[in-house]
């Protein structure tokens, strides 16, 4: 069930929202947890009711198993229980690309599985990963099944994040919630501002980007520049879209969920960008992976090479493909020369380090949508002129017809409005930190509407959210 699908907006949420805070006004705070886990299983059962009976029986695991752990204190136990988890996630995500893989080196002809991906597993995976870790370590107090699988279940995140910690709701739950007209509003500002980027921005984007991408040994530089900057696009507000729905959907239940977007596009490093794009996920190899592998407190050359396995596994994370390990060691690469460059005692004017982010994180971001590989590369060289020059015929004044070829594949609009949305991406703040300044009042309301209504009534086609594969 999509978030921009109408049953969602106008039977779901609605429905669930109003249940919750009569049983909470009613002080059957527990009814009302366990209440949101059966919303929560039904919104996943949506999609695959034998996936959701597995999304059940997994949580129960590892609850039982962290309590566990947690009087024992065995790292024995905790071993079994992350090895347990990754090799759930290794099954459905990674099984078919190894047989194929494996196939490819020893040329033999093992079958394919064509194992269905559950949505959102390797979301709750790590979520269940962090637990039992935090649980080893004396970190988790309350063992209470209920609000355990109210957080891990919790809809708006489920799917795509944020990944939560044990920290993160659990001690909101225990402490109780009660209705607060301020995040009632903030919430629904921010869910039709992901709504707004989602629908109207992103899904356009994507009728521009995928006919590019699908003709990438015919582009010249100009198309393939507009197919990678409008996929960078697409990506920034389809994601900061999920993630504003999902932290506003928390906040109309009285939920704060942790922030996972703080524009990307303005950071001034590459480590900077990761600190600002899904920055739970790069909380959670930071804890979990980095520091683990010795991250900084073994000597500045282990700290590298830390940085850059982090960086590849966490490209692997993101899909089972050879583009996404080599779109992770891109930006494992960067960040090494990034280190690199910190040692020489230099440093560069700020325009400059961002240009050269920003460059480096949408020359990666070719793989990351690419097919394959061979694609990637198609582009890469369009990119760097390598297939010659055309322009939109808007442009072609400019040019003169006679020396430069008009495209046929994009039209200065579309240009326009890439160059538009990417100045915006540079210079506004993101809608989580316009929070600040907005009160319940005529005017959130009249905002409210305003993007709601565009988000339903001048939206392109409702297509998934991109996190959602992974």
């Amino acid at each position: 069930m999509l978030f921009t699908a109408p049953e969602f907006l106008y039977l779901f949420l609605p429905a669930t929202l109003v249940c919750w805070w009569w049983f909470t006004s009613r002080h059957y705070g527990n009814t009302a947890q366990w209440f949101i886990v059966a919303s929560s299983v039904l919104f996943y059962a949506a999609w695959s009711r034998e996936y959701a009976v597995l999304l059940v029986v997994n949580a129960l695991l590892n609850f039982y198993w962290g309590k566990r752990m947690a009087f024992t204190r065995s790292n024995v136990l905790l071993a079994v229980g992350v090895l347990y988890n990754l090799g759930l996630l290794a099954y459905f995500k990674y099984a078919d690309f190894l047989i194929e893989t494996g196939n490819t080196l020893t040329g033999s002809q093992w079958p394919l599985l064509h194992v269905v991906l559950p949505l959102g597993i390797s979301f709750f995976t790590f979520q269940a990963i962090a637990y039992l870790v935090d649980c080893a370590q004396g970190r988790v107090e309350d063992f209470n099944l209920r609000r355990f699988a109210f957080s891990i279940s919790f809809f708006p995140h489920l799917i795509a994040g944020p990944i939560l910690h044990y920290s993160d709701v659990m001690p909101q739950l225990k402490q109780g919630i009660r209705f607060d007209p301020e995040r009632m509003t903030k919430g629904l500002f921010l869910f039709a501002a992901g709504l707004c980027k989602k629908t109207v921005i992103a899904d356009r984007l994507a009728a521009v980007v995928d006919p590019l991408f699908g003709l990438s040994n015919q582009l010249t530089l100009c198309e393939a520049w507009v197919a990678t900057v409008g996929y960078g696009l697409q990506i920034y507000f389809d994601f900061s879209g999920y993630c504003d729905m999902a932290i506003g959907i928390g906040l109309m239940f009285g939920i704060v969920l942790p922030q996972n977007f703080h524009s990307p596009y303005q950071a001034d490093t590459i480590a900077d960008f990761w600190k600002r794009w899904h920055i739970t996920l790069s909380r959670f190899l930071r804890d979990y992976l980095y520091i683990p592998l010795g991250g900084s407190r073994q000597g500045f050359y282990r700290g590298l090479w830390a940085a850059i396995m982090t960086m590849l596994l966490g490209g692997l994370w993101h899909g089972a493909a050879w583009t996404f390990v080599v779109w992770g060691a891109m930006h494992g690469g960067m960040i090494a020369l990034y280190r690199l460059w910190t040692q020489t005692g230099y440093s560069m004017p700020g325009y400059l380090a961002r240009t050269l982010t920003l460059l480096g994180v949408f020359f990666a971001w070719v793989l990351f949508r690419a097919a394959n590989v061979d694609q990637a590369l198609q582009i890469w060289q369009a990119m760097l002129g390598l297939n010659g020059i055309s322009v939109p015929v808007m442009l072609a004044g400019w040019f003169g017809s006679e020396m430069v070829p008009i495209s046929g594949l994009v039209n200065g609009l579309d240009m326009l409005a890439i160059g538009f949305l990417l100045a915006i991406c540079l210079r506004y703040r993101h809608a989580q930190a316009q929070l600040d300044t907005l009160t319940p009042n005529l005017k959130a309301l009249a905002v409210f509407a305003g993007l709601f209504f565009a988000g339903t009534w001048l939206s392109a086609a409702h297509e998934s959210f991109i996190y959602w594969s992974f």
